[in-house]
């Protein structure tokens, strides 16, 4: 007679034998890898730039200017040009929006800086010479021969550049003559305008001299670029297109030079990025 007990026991060996065998044949699946940590990112970042930077023992103090009254309306449009090849005397015609000519700038009284009497204006500049401050829309200007290059740009009655793209009108012309204009592209090209400091200020008029510079296709924060100031022999680098006060000036004759420069501090290539060096009075009365 067959024992059921022991038929199961027999047959449950084999069964138990292969299951011994899979599971010494497929081990057990590996532990994945712990995630890779995380970069640290931060040694990479450079260090932001100071604005300005002095040069060592500097005698003047060199500052970002407060913030100025904004305008964020002004526009400045070139309507029509009108060039006379034989008086070499070129006729602008203006359309000026959202910003009036001939009034006060509202924060000139304390601005502690000269200030224009006669009001808010353009800042008519040809090919990086001394500007001439303009009070109507309409205006006729002598132009030098070839290659003429006019910077136009509003400016509150203290003198101070309104930073803007709508602001501002950049136009080349060709006169009669031989050229003194190096080449270069300012519609492309880093290029640095010279305006402030310029002519004679009193020391009634505030003990700031207002230094502004017109920058185009670049603001500072791409390449390295800088701007060399030198005042009186010393050497500031700026960093920040902005607005500054010279402080600490002793009365009489004094210059600035402006450069647009790389980060190896070379000059950086173009028409006028070198203004040469401008001599300006600070006169006691």
């Amino acid at each position: 007679m067959i024992n059921p007990e022991k038929t199961m026991k027999t047959q449950a060996l084999p069964l138990l034998t292969l299951l011994l065998l899979a599971a010494c044949g497929n081990p057990p699946a590996e532990t994945p890898p712990p995630p890779p940590t995380a970069t640290d990112t931060t040694a990479t970042v450079p260090a932001a730039r100071p604005d300005v930077v002095a040069p060592a023992g500097a005698k003047l103090k060199l500052v970002v200017a407060p913030p100025a009254a904004q305008f964020p309306d002004a526009s400045l449009t070139l309507d029509t040009i009108i060039p006379n090849l034989k008086s070499m005397a070129v006729e602008y015609k203006f359309k000026v929006n959202g910003f009036d000519l001939k009034a006060q700038t509202p924060d000139a009284a304390t601005r502690g800086c000269a200030n224009s009497k006669d009001g808010q204006h353009i800042h008519f500049i040809l090919n990086n010479a001394p500007y001439k401050a303009e009070y109507n829309s309409d205006f006729t200007e002598k132009a030098d021969p070839g290659r003429n290059i006019a910077l136009c740009f509003l400016s509150r009655s203290y003198h101070e550049s309104l930073k803007s793209n709508k602001a501002v009108v950049v136009k080349e012309f060709t006169m009669p003559g031989e050229s003194a204009v190096a080449a270069g592209d300012v519609t492309k090209d880093p290029t640095l305008f010279y305006s402030r400091p310029k002519g004679d200020y009193k020391q009634l008029d505030g003990d700031k001299i207002l230094l502004d510079f017109y920058l185009l296709n670049t603001d500072l924060t791409d390449k390295g670029y800088s701007v060399r100031a030198t005042i009186d022999g010393e050497a500031w680098t700026i960093n920040k297109w902005d607005a500054y006060f010279i402080e600490g000036m002793e009365l009489g004759k004094h210059s600035v030079r402006l450069e647009l420069v790389d980060a190896n501090g070379q000059l950086v290539p173009g028409p006028f990025n070198d203004s040469g060096v401008r001599e300006f009075n600070y006169l006691g009365s």
